[in-house]
C-alpha cells in the first residue's frame, strides 16, 4: 500500500491467497497445487509465479491471511478485559470445537510442524506465533497475580508454555478422535487444576469449577466467520 492506495500487486496477491485458503478449505491442503489455484484465481501459471515464486511462499502468506482473520475476530484488547482463568476457558472450547472453527488453519499449523526441520521459514513462523500466545496468556496471568498473589512462586511465562502445550496436546487428539474428547469435563478439570495450583479456592470458586448438569456452549458469535 503507497500513500494509503492499495497496488494492484497487493490486490494480486490478495486474490491468490484467498483462493488458495478457499483451495484447502474445500479440497484439502493435499489438492492444493499451482493448477488448482490458477483456476480459482483465473490466472496463468507465469502471472502466478511472478507474485508467488513457490506454493510454499503462497502457505506462508496464507497462514499470515488466516491469522489476521482469526485476530479480528477475537481481538486482543478483548482478553485485555478478561481473568487469565476465563481466557483459558474460551480458548479451551474454541480448541476442542468440533467442527474445528478454522480448519484450514489447523492443516497448515500441522503442514509446518511436519516440515520445520526442513524449512526454516516455517519453524520460524510458528514459533513466532507460539511466542505470541505465550505473551498474551503471560500478559494477562501477571495482572491477575498483581491483584491477587498466588500461592506458590510461579513464573507466567512458564506457566503459559506449559498450558499452550495443553491446548496443542488436546487440538490433535480432537483432530484425531472426536469422540475420546468430552468438552466439558476437560474444561471443568483444565480451570480446576490450574485454579488450584496458583489459588486456594474459596467457596464462591468452587462453584464456579464444580461439575454441572448444563452444558457448556461454544461462544459461536465470537468465532463466526
Amino acid at each position: 500500500m503507497h500513500n494509503g492506495h492499495v497496488t494492484i500487486a497487493e490486490i494480486r496477491r490478495a486474490e491468490i491467497v484467498k483462493a488458495a485458503a478457499a483451495v484447502i478449505a474445500e479440497q484439502g491442503i493435499q489438492r492444493l497445487s499451482l493448477s488448482e489455484i490458477e483456476a480459482k484465481v483465473g490466472m496463468s501459471r507465469g502471472q502466478l509465479t511472478y507474485y508467488f515464486k513457490a506454493k510454499e511462499n503462497i502457505l506462508l502468506a496464507v497462514f499470515d491471511h488466516m491469522l489476521e482473520l482469526m485476530a479480528k475476530q477475537n481481538p486482543e484488547a478483548e482478553f485485555d478485559k478478561l481473568d487469565w482463568l476465563e481466557i483459558v476457558r474460551q480458548i479451551l472450547l474454541l480448541v476442542l470445537q468440533d467442527p474445528p472453527a478454522h480448519p484450514e488453519f489447523l492443516t497448515l499449523e500441522y503442514t509446518f510442524l511436519s516440515q520445520i526441520n526442513h524449512r526454516d521459514d516455517f519453524r520460524r513462523k510458528l514459533a513466532e506465533l507460539y511466542a505470541n500466545w505465550r505473551r498474551r496468556s503471560a500478559k494477562a496471568l501477571q495482572r491477575d497475580l498483581r491483584k491477587r498473589p498466588a500461592k506458590r512462586r510461579v513464573s507466567p511465562r512458564a506457566l503459559a508454555t506449559v498450558v499452550q502445550a495443553i491446548f496443542h496436546g488436546l487440538a490433535m487428539q480432537r483432530a484425531a478422535d472426536p469422540q475420546s474428547i468430552d468438552t466439558r469435563e476437560i474444561v471443568h478439570l483444565c480451570l480446576d487444576m490450574l485454579g488450584t495450583y496458583l489459588w486456594v479456592p474459596g467457596k464462591k470458586e468452587r462453584r464456579k469449577t464444580a461439575p454441572r448438569n448444563d452444558k457448556i456452549r461454544v461462544p459461536h458469535e465470537r468465532i463466526r466467520k
